[in-house]
């Protein structure tokens, strides 16, 4: 629907032959041979008789993220040094659910297998439904301690659902669980975007009878509108850097990008093409911006400066490339590519001189946004009449579904 919907003129204006584009993307590259530290999650120690369940469910939860994070090779039970190479840094992760006066409390810790060292622990007090909660916050402590980089565990994505005739957006926490509907409609809507420092979402809604782009705030139980010029209000991306929102808007008869205020005032336009121009995307810095243009003839990535100069094209491979999400470590751009009669998945890197498939398979993939760690992109997932959310590791290769659905975004930390 993402891809479709701005380009249809595109599609309609292109000759026959175009669908016999020869693509030259090279097969993805899943490395199969990447280092994992060795990971022991030994079992909980539940010292409260009634907690016993709760304690395995806890280790279930934490040995998913950790297995999610992709930077441990897990092995359950007591640490071992079968398997281990000599010196090898490996880690053994522990802990138990007491009582402490009428609190129950977990406590967590991790220790260097080979030395013998504590590395770090924690201790959390668990409420009647924390579990899944606690269990993500020790995962990205357990991670932190490890590696010194930030886990991922207590993120969230938002995404859109269809069910019968309605149209949800949904909120949940990275791994799919613990859904919570925000919006429900009986008329489209898609393409949420975290704004404000994960405080809001801007979605586009067809709720006037055209896409208009709305605001809803996270602990507010009503949306409000943001950008509803006459023409197609579509497409925003939030700088947490610059505070400002960029927006495809078609109010002067051809979409346009333009740069407004959190208020949806208009402070800039930035392009000025006869061409269709689209689905814009910041950078981290919030310096440049990347988007989708058909300027070429058909739509490929650009790259341009914040007040619209500098205009340079960025995918040459492919004859339609869509969709661009600017890594947060500002290294890649995440994007899709049509192979045959299928979106994929692919990478870039802003100086256009390195791309990659993620994926390559009988499905689509479409609308790739990334984690705040880099290494995981979630995407639409396309296939025999279904839509579901899915994850990619770009390091891995390796793949999963969370949920059913569309349009994910992924929160920053």
């Amino acid at each position: 629907m993402l891809i479709v919907f701005l380009f249809v003129a595109i599609v309609i204006g292109m000759p026959a032959a175009a669908g016999a584009q020869m693509d030259v993307w090279p097969d993805p590259i899943v490395q199969e041979n990447v280092f994992q530290i060795p990971l022991w999650v030994s079992p909980i120690d539940a010292q409260v008789a009634d907690k016993v369940g709760t304690a395995q469910r806890l280790e279930e939860v934490l040995f998913n993220d950790l297995e999610f994070s992709g930077l441990f090779r897990i092995i359950r039970g007591k640490p071992t040094t079968v398997g281990i190479t000599q010196g090898e840094f490996s880690v053994d992760v522990q802990g138990k659910l007491f009582r402490e006066g009428p609190d129950v409390y977990f406590e967590g810790w991790v220790t260097d297998v080979t030395s013998g060292d504590f590395l770090g622990g924690k201790k959390y007090k668990l409420p009647e439904g924390s579990m899944r909660r606690i269990a993500h916050h020790f995962a990205d402590e357990v991670v932190r301690l490890v590696t010194g980089e930030q886990g991922v565990a207590t993120t969230r994505i938002v995404f859109t659902r269809k069910r019968d005739n309605q149209w949800e957006l949904i909120l949940s926490d990275y791994d799919g669980y613990d859904p919570k509907v925000l919006v429900r409609q009986g008329v489209p809507l898609l393409n949420p975007r975290w704004v404000d420092n994960d405080g809001a979402i801007v979605y586009a809604s067809y709720r006037e009878g055209k896409a208009d782009l709305f605001i809803r705030r996270v602990n507010e139980a009503k949306s409000t509108p943001l950008a509803t010029f006459p023409g197609i209000n579509y497409v925003a991306d939030w700088s947490n850097r610059q505070r400002l929102v960029l927006a495809a808007l078609s109010k002067d008869g051809n979409s346009e990008i333009y740069l407004l205020e959190p208020s949806g005032t208009i402070r800039k336009r930035l392009t000025h093409n006869r061409a269709i121009d689209t689905e814009p995307a910041w950078s981290p810095s919030g310096r440049e911006l990347v988007f989708v243009s058909d300027r070429s003839g058909r739509p490929q990535l650009y790259i341009m400066e914040r007040d619209g100069a500098n205009v340079r094209r960025l995918t040459f491979t492919g004859g339609y490339n869509a969709t661009p999400a600017w890594a947060p470590q500002g290294d890649l751009i995440a994007f899709v590519s049509r192979i045959g009669n299928d979106f994929q998945i692919a990478t870039i890197t802003p100086d256009g001189r390195e791309g990659r498939l993620l994926t390559l398979d009988g499905k689509s993939h479409e609308d790739p946004r990334w984690a705040p760690n880099g290494r995981h992109i979630v995407y639409t997932e396309k296939g025999a009449g279904d839509e579901v959310i899915s994850v990619v590791d770009r390091i891995t290769g390796g793949r999963r579904i969370l949920a059913q659905g569309a349009n994910p975004d992924w929160s920053s930390r």
